[in-house]
C-alpha cells in the first residue's frame, strides 16, 4: 500500500499515537484534544497529496531544505506555527509536535511490515522531505508572528505612560520602556545593563531591598513609594514587582510596573482632609463643625436671629483614659458624643474638634431661657454615670457660651470666645457654664429678650404711631404732622423708638414695621385732610436700613392709591447718610417714591455731609434744622448764623425748611422772622396718640 493511502487509511491511529507523545511536551500540558489535533491532520493530509505529486530532482532537493515552492495560501503548516505562537509554545516546543508526528507515522508504517525495497525507502524519504518543509514553514510563521507580537509587545509598553522594566537577579536592567529611559534622559542601549543605582536614581536603595523577597520567596510585592526629581517635585509611584519563573521554576528575572499616582495621591489627600466626620464618635469634626459655623453665621446675618456657640469640655476625662485605657476612653467619648446629641435639635450641630472637646452650634435662639436650660440639660446628661467595662464611671463637663453677634461677628472670634468661657467655668470648679463675661452676659440677654419681644409686638397690637403737629409759622396753623413709632411695652411701659429701632434694623423686623406705620400714616392723612378741608400731609421716618438693601420698596403705591389718591399726603424722612451712599437701588427707590406723588424730607440737616448736588439730584422737597440748632439760639452765635444760612440756601434751591424742637416762644417767633416755613416742638405739643391729634386739629383756630 502507498505511503499516501497507508496514512489517509490509518490517520486516527497515527494521530493517536502522536497525541499521546505530544500530550508530554510542556506547552502542551492540560491542552484538550481538539487544540491538539487542530493542524496535524490537515499537515498529514496535506503530506499524502505532495506523495501522490510528481516532483523534479530540484523540487525534491529545495524540499528537504525546507525551501519548497509556497502557494501563496496559508498552509496547514503556518496554520499551525501561527496557533502555537498564541498559545504559548515555545520553538523546542513546536518542534517536539513535529518529531512526534514523523516517529508516529514510522513506527506504524514499520510494525505495517511495508519491506524495505527501494520504492518504500523513496516513500520515507520524501515523507521526510515534505515534513521537513512543513516543519520549516511552520517555524517561519512561529517566528515571523513571535516577532510580530514582540514587537507589538514593545509598542506597547513603550506608548505606556506606566514605567515598565525587567531587572537581571542583579538588579541590572534587562528592559525599560521609553516612559522609564525618559525620566533618565537617556537611550535604551544606556539604560540596559545598569542598576539603578548606577542611573543616579534616588529611590535606588529603597527599590532594591524589595527584591530579596520576590526572589527568595517568588512572591509578586506591590508597594508605594515617594520619587524626588532634581527639580525639587516629589512624586509618588505605586510599583509591582513580579518574579519571572524559568520552566524549572526558577527565578530568573523580575518583572514590574510602576505608575505615577501622584494626582490621585493628592486627591485623596483633599479629601481626606475635607472628610467630614469625626471616625469614632460619628460626629462633624472640626472641618465640617468650622463650615457649619461659617454658615451658621451667614444665615443668623442675614435672618437676624441670633445663634449660640457652645465649647464643651469633659472634666475627669484624662482620669478615666489612665485608669482604663484608650479603649475605655474611646467609649466614653462615643456615649457622651450620644448624650450630648439627646439634648438637641435635629437642626443643631453637635461636633468633636478632637481629644475630649465638643461643641454645639445653636441657630434660631429665640427664646431667651433656651440656651441656659440646654446647658444644664447637657450638664444634667453628662453628670450621670458611664458604664464601662461593668464599672460606673463618673465625669462632669464644663461649658463655655457665647452669642452671635453680641460678642462676635466671626467664627473665629466666636470659638476663641467660647474657648475662653469654657475655661472660667473650668477654673470656677468644673460642672458648669459661663458665659464669654457676666456683663456681656447679662446684656446680651437684656437684648435677646427685647428681640424676642419686638417679634411679637406688632401682632400682639403693643405698637401704636403717635403724632407731633407740624406748624405754618407764617399762619400758625397745623397743616402737617411727624408719624412718630411708641410701643406699649407689657412690662417696661412706653418705650421710645431710640430703644428699639436699632434691634428692628438689625433684625430685619424694621421692613415690617415701616409697612405697617406707613399704611396708618396714609389712612389718617387723607381722613384729616377731609377735615381741614384741603392737603394735610404726614411724614413718615424711614431707616436707612430699607434703603440701602436691595430688597425693593413695598406696598407705597397701593396705600396712596387706596387712601390718598392724587394728593401729596405723605412725605419720608431720611437722614443724610442715604443720599451719600449713592447706589443705584437707593437712586431706584427714591425715584419710584417720588413718581408715586410721595415728597422728601431730609432729617436732622445740616449734621451730614449731603452737598447741594445731591439734593438737586434727587429732588428733596424740604430739609429739616436740626434741633441742636434750634436749642442754641437762644443764645445766639453760630447756631442762629446756621439755621439762617439754610433757610437761605433752601429757598434759593426752591426748597422749604422745617425746624425742629422748638420749646419757645422766642426761638419760634426767630424761626418765623428768618424765614422758617414749619416748626414742630413741645412748643406746639409733644406726639400724642391719633385721638389727641385729632382733638387739637378740633381746637386750632
Amino acid at each position: 500500500m502507498p505511503l499516501s493511502d497507508f496514512i489517509r487509511a490509518n490517520l486516527d491511529c497515527i494521530l493517536g499515537h502522536w497525541e499521546l507523545f505530544a500530550q508530554q511536551i510542556p506547552s502542551a500540558r492540560g491542552m484538550n484534544t481538539a487544540s491538539l489535533r487542530d493542524h496535524a491532520k490537515g499537515i498529514l493530509l496535506a503530506i499524502a497529496d505532495d506523495l501522490e505529486r510528481p516532483q523534479t530532482a530540484l523540487e525534491e532537493d529545495a524540499k528537504s531544505k525546507g525551501r519548497g515552492p509556497h502557494s501563496g495560501d496559508d498552509s496547514e503548516a503556518e496554520m499551525h506555527g501561527a496557533a502555537r505562537v498564541a498559545e504559548g509554545f515555545s520553538v523546542n516546543d513546536a518542534m517536539a509536535e513535529y518529531r512526534a508526528l514523523r516517529a508516529s507515522v514510522l513506527r506504524l508504517r514499520r510494525a505495517a511490515d511495508a519491506g524495505e525495497g527501494p520504492a518504500v525507502v523513496a516513500e520515507l524519504t520524501r515523507f521526510n522531505e515534505a515534513l521537513d518543509q512543513a516543519l520549516s514553514e511552520s517555524l517561519a510563521r512561529f517566528a515571523s508572528d513571535n516577532e510580530r507580537f514582540t514587537r507589538l509587545f514593545d509598542t506597547l509598553l513603550s506608548s505606556s505612560p506606566d514605567l515598565n522594566y525587567v531587572f537581571d537577579l542583579d538588579g541590572r536592567l534587562i528592559y525599560a520602556n521609553k516612559a522609564l529611559t525618559s525620566i533618565y534622559g537617556r537611550a535604551l542601549r544606556d539604560v540596559v545593563g545598569k542598576t539603578l543605582l548606577e542611573l543616579g536614581a534616588p529611590a535606588a536603595a529603597d527599590l532594591r531591598k524589595y527584591f530579596r523577597p520576590v526572589i527568595d520567596d517568588k512572591l509578586t510585592y506591590r508597594g508605594e513609594m515617594p520619587y524626588p526629581y532634581a527639580n525639587g517635585k516629589k512624586n509618588v509611584y505605586d510599583f509591582l514587582l513580579v518574579p519571572v519563573l524559568s520552566a524549572t521554576g526558577k527565578v530568573e528575572a523580575v518583572a514590574g510596573t510602576a505608575r505615577d499616582v501622584t494626582e490621585r495621591k493628592e486627591t485623596e489627600e483633599r479629601i481626606r482632609r475635607s472628610a467630614n466626620y469625626d471616625f469614632l464618635t460619628d460626629l462633624p469634626n472640626r472641618g465640617l463643625f468650622r463650615d457649619r459655623l461659617e454658615q451658621e453665621v451667614k444665615r443668623a446675618a442675614r435672618t437676624g436671629r441670633p445663634l449660640a456657640l457652645f465649647f464643651i469640655d469633659l472634666d475627669g476625662f484624662k482620669e478615666v483614659n489612665d485608669r482604663l485605657g484608650h479603649d475605655a476612653g474611646d467609649q466614653l467619648l462615643q456615649q457622651t458624643a450620644h448624650r450630648i446629641s439627646a439634648c438637641v435639635r435635629d437642626a443643631d450641630t453637635v461636633a468633636r474638634l478632637g481629644g475630649d472637646e465638643f461643641t454645639v452650634i445653636l441657630g434660631d435662639v429665640s427664646k431667651t431661657g433656651h440656651v441656659e436650660i440646654l446647658a444644664q440639660q447637657i450638664l444634667d446628661a453628662l453628670a450621670q454615670p458611664f458604664t464601662l467595662r461593668n464599672k460606673d464611671v463618673y465625669i462632669s463637663g464644663s461649658i463655655g457660651i457665647t452669642l452671635y453677634p453680641q460678642d462676635a461677628g466671626t467664627p473665629e472670634g466666636l470659638l476663641g470666645n467660647a474657648d475662653q468661657a469654657m475655661y472660667v467655668a473650668k477654673k470656677s470648679g468644673r460642672n458648669r457654664f459661663s458665659f464669654f463675661t457676666a456683663g456681656m452676659r447679662d446684656a446680651a440677654w437684656a437684648r435677646m429678650k427685647l428681640i424676642d419681644e419686638l417679634r411679637h409686638a406688632l401682632p400682639q397690637r403693643q405698637l401704636d404711631v403717635y403724632y407731633q403737629p407740624i406748624v405754618e409759622l407764617a399762619r400758625g396753623a397745623t397743616v402737617k404732622a411727624e408719624a412718630l413709632l411708641r410701643w406699649h411695652h407689657p412690662q417696661a411701659g412706653l418705650m421710645l423708638p431710640d430703644s428699639f429701632i436699632g434691634l428692628a434694623e438689625e433684625t430685619g423686623l424694621i421692613g415690617e414695621i415701616g409697612d405697617w406705620v406707613l399704611g396708618q400714616a396714609a389712612a389718617l392723612a387723607r381722613e384729616w385732610a377731609a377735615r381741614q378741608g384741603g392737603p394735610f400731609q404726614i411724614s413718615v421716618n424711614k431707616s436707612p436700613v430699607e434703603f440701602m438693601s436691595k430688597t425693593p420698596v413695598r406696598n407705597w403705591d397701593t396705600y396712596l392709591a387706596r387712601d390718598a389718591p392724587g394728593q401729596q399726603c405723605l412725605s419720608v424722612e431720611i437722614t443724610e447718610g442715604v443720599l451719600l451712599n449713592d447706589s443705584p437701588w437707593v437712586r431706584d427707590k427714591l425715584a419710584s417714591l417720588h413718581n408715586c406723588g410721595v415728597e422728601l424730607t431730609i432729617d436732622d440737616f445740616g449734621t451730614g455731609y449731603a452737598s447741594l448736588a445731591y439734593l438737586k439730584k434727587f429732588k428733596v422737597d424740604y430739609l429739616k434744622i436740626d434741633q441742636s440748632f434750634v436749642q442754641d439760639m437762644d443764645s445766639g452765635g453760630d447756631s442762629r448764623v446756621f439755621a439762617e444760612t439754610i433757610i437761605v440756601m433752601a429757598h434759593k434751591l426752591g426748597l422749604k425748611v422745617i425746624a425742629e424742637g422748638v420749646e419757645t416762644a422766642e426761638q419760634r417767633d426767630w424761626l418765623k422772622a428768618a424765614g422758617c416755613d414749619y416748626a414742630q416742638g413741645y412748643l406746639f405739643s409733644a406726639a400724642v396718640p391719633a385721638a389727641d391729634f385729632m382733638a387739637l386739629l378740633g381746637a386750632a383756630p
